[in-house]
């Protein structure tokens, strides 16, 4: 098909009775959800576009995107919403910059028109496209004037700073500070002093002014720069990694230079995904990480990554393991009575015993009645160099695994704690 399966399904409540009912204004919806497919409303496409020539597709989308820019003109009825998600479930299988520019204007009306449906298609983008999150974010962060209240909008966009850049990073810190709740967490306020600092100096603004409604400093009228930012941080969270951009080591043979081109545009065959099976256990990923059936579970599971990251999400954290730390995982230094010095992933046993994984995958056990101290590290487990001895086929099989979702469930969305 021209949409992917996971879209077939939309959630009308009960009291509908016909389709277009579903588009009533949220203030007079019912609650109850009602399962209705896609092809119910004629949002189904004949053929798929396997099925079409190269020149049949880019006239199909062209077609599409004269629509939808039609419709974009006036403000959108009932049976325009619809026909709006059907485009952008079409577009969004396409990756040309006149698509992806025209999903942009049709996911910031979806999420204008404050309906429960198409709010509905606009977070489940966010949800089951990584790689489309930023649109997403935008096209919120443009509605939220009219709703500065919705908490829900609020932790979208939030969760976005992982992969906002830019334009649509500064409009969504822009938007967040028209709500009330803050993101003090750590994690979050590094996040924007991380994305500030890619942003042109006329747009970090933006990140200062989130950072001073979020942390509460400096006081009274004085304004910080992202560098003073930087340092009230080190010192507010000296447990945290530094709130800075990791670079390059020196001689990689990969780095983000050779690699984030062909993350960038890379997509998974079916062979290019069984072989990166064997990949994946050849650069010791198994060792720690649990993908299906495959490998251990003393570092995160993996197996849902390609619902939950995008690639360059899964590049970075591969070639730069310690610039975002798991908080599930902790990496510590463990001090024993008997002089020992342990490193590595704390993991309670019995409740006499505990465990440390070293980064060699080592598992030693000990009493918990011989621990002198445990510290807390801003080195992941994780070993860099991963990806030193592979091909550039083998990591691009490798991803081809990870990110693969094909019979694997999508998860809940990601906690924000």
């Amino acid at each position: 098909m021209l949409f992917s399966s996971f879209h077939l399904l939309f959630f009308f409540p009960a009291d509908t009775g016909v389709l277009p009912a579903a588009f009533r204004p949220l203030a007079s919806r019912g609650t109850a959800p009602l399962i209705i497919t896609c092809f119910l409303a004629g949002l189904v496409f004949s053929g798929s576009s396997n099925e079409l020539r190269a020149d049949e597709v880019s006239e199909h989308v062209q077609q599409l995107v004269t629509e939808a820019d039609q419709i974009l003109l006036q403000p959108a009825a009932e049976q325009d919403l619809i026909r709006l998600v059907q485009i952008d479930l079409a577009l969004s299988e396409e990756i040309d910059e006149t698509s992806l520019a025209a999903s942009r204007r049709v996911l910031r009306t979806l999420a204008m028109s404050e309906n429960l449906t198409a709010m509905d298609h606009v977070h489940s983008v966010f949800e089951n496209e990584p790689e489309r999150r930023s649109e997403v974010a935008w096209a919120l962060s443009e509605s939220t004037s009219a709703r500065p209240d919705d908490l829900q909008d609020w932790r979208y966009m939030v969760r976005s700073l992982n992969v906002v850049r830019g334009t649509d990073a500064a409009s969504v810190m822009r938007a967040l500070q028209r709500f009330r709740p803050r993101a003090n967490k750590a994690q979050w306020v590094r996040q924007v002093i991380l994305v500030g600092l890619t942003l042109d100096a006329d747009q970090q603004a933006a990140a200062t002014d989130l950072l001073k409604h979020w942390a509460g400093v400096p006081n009274g009228k004085a304004q910080w720069t992202l560098a003073e930012y930087q340092a009230w941080f080190a010192k507010e969270y000296p447990d945290q990694p530094a709130a800075q951009w990791p670079v390059d080591a020196a001689n990689r043979k990969w780095n983000l230079a050779t690699l984030e081109h062909e993350v960038k545009n890379f997509h998974a065959a079916p062979d290019l995904i069984e072989a990166g099976r064997a990949v994946y256990e050849k650069a010791g990923c198994q060792k720690c990480h649990r993908r299906g059936k495959l490998g251990e579970a003393f570092g995160p599971d993996l197996t849902s990554l390609g619902w939950r990251r995008q690639k360059s999400e899964i590049l970075q954290a591969i070639l730069f393991p310690s610039h975002e730390l798991n908080e599930e995982y902790p990496s510590v230094t463990v001090e024993l009575k008997d002089g020992r010095t342990l490193s590595g992933i704390l993991s309670s046993g019995s409740q006499d015993r505990m465990s440390i994984v070293s980064p060699m995958s080592v598992r030693v056990e000990f009493d918990r009645a011989d621990i002198v101290q445990i510290v807390n590290q801003k080195i992941s487990n994780m070993p860099e160099g991963t990806l030193e001895p592979l091909t550039l086929d083998e990591i691009r099989a490798l991803f081809a695994f990870l990110i693969s979702i094909d019979g694997v469930p999508r998860p809940h969305g990601d906690e924000l704690e």
